[in-house]
């Protein structure tokens, strides 16, 4: 056998000699061949490389044949088991929870109104969106109100400055009646004014008792603006406005007074001021529960054109006239 001179040359300069040289273990050659994370000792391959590596045969021989023999046996068993199920008659009356199916959403399942189906979703908005335009229509909804022409009245023989002057009588109606114009406060002549009584029916649709303390003017044909003085409820008590009160579920005819000055006006210019305005609740309220009061929508009154009022009494009785 051969050996290289350079080779023997640098064992002996490190004490090395022909003795020292042995043939390669063939049994870990391939160990050599494997990458360090492929080795023994890591996760992976531990457990086959505690097979493979064991120094004694029998081992080796033993080891597989367990794992030979565990396999078999669980294959046996699963067998047995799978027989088992499909020969158990409670099968089928036993709960299997499936883990991964959603319940279904009873939101989205369809509702047949009249010959279609809705989404059951868009059918609970709808109550519910009903429901609470019903409730704030009982609640905040004013009464409705119409003019009555069968008893509207001029009361000619009223003396506005029997129990107080101009100026005292000016300052009495700014705090107690809705003053729409303080121009027309303009003459100290009884004569020069007139009180319109305009009947008007309420009717409260909701359960709740409605009190209204006053009224007033939103609208006033532009020519007639300087021309009213002020609106009133006529109801009073001692000698002080207390307002109209209407129970739930019921109506009230009420009187609402409105004060003109008539100087320079006709007939026909009396009878297009009046019918031509529009009127409103003041501060209206509805009695909930005990002492507890919600504010309502102010309601309107469009005064009826279908009487014609008279500056003079003898003109038409009862000062009322029916168009023709």
């Amino acid at each position: 056998m051969a050996i290289d001179k350079t080779l023997q040359t640098k064992r002996s300069a490190r004490g090395a000699s022909m003795d020292s040289l042995s043939v390669p273990d063939t049994t870990r050659m391939k160990d050599l061949d494997r990458p360090a994370s492929y080795r023994a000792g890591t996760g992976i391959n531990a457990a086959a490389d505690e097979i493979f590596n064991s120094s004694s045969h029998i081992g080796r021989t033993t080891q597989f044949g367990a794992a030979d023999m565990n396999y078999k046996g669980s294959e046996k068993m699963a067998k047995e088991r799978k027989d088992a199920e499909e020969d158990d008659p409670l099968k089928d009356m036993r709960f299997s929870p499936e883990v991964n199916r959603k319940a279904p959403d009873v939101m989205h399942q369809g509702v047949k109104v009249g010959s279609a189906y809705v989404e059951r979703r868009k059918v609970v908005i709808w109550m519910v969106v009903s429901f609470l335009l019903l409730a704030c229509a009982l609640i905040f909804l004013p009464p409705l109100m119409n003019s009555s022409d069968e008893t509207t009245s001029v009361d000619h023989d009223r003396n506005v400055f029997e129990d107080m002057g101009m100026n005292e009588f000016k300052a009495y109606a700014v705090a107690n009646y809705s003053v729409y114009s303080t121009d027309a406060f303009s003459s100290e002549k009884n004569e020069s004014y007139r009180v319109i009584r305009l009947n008007a029916h309420l009717q409260n649709s909701s359960p709740f008792e409605v009190t209204i303390p006053q009224y007033k003017a939103v609208h006033v044909p532009g020519k007639y603006k300087n021309k009213v003085c002020y609106v009133t409820s006529a109801k009073t008590e001692d000698g002080k406005i207390v307002g109209d009160t209407i129970p739930g579920f019921s109506g009230e005819d009420v009187t609402i007074e409105i004060m003109v000055n008539v100087v320079g006006m006709t007939d026909e210019d009396l009878d297009e001021c009046i019918t031509g305005m529009i009127l409103s609740t003041v501060d209206a309220k509805k009695q909930m529960v005990g002492n507890i009061k919600t504010p309502c929508i102010p309601g309107f009154l469009f005064v009826s054109n279908t009487v014609k009022i008279t500056l003079e009494d003898d003109k038409a009785p009862n000062a009322i006239e029916k168009h023709k």
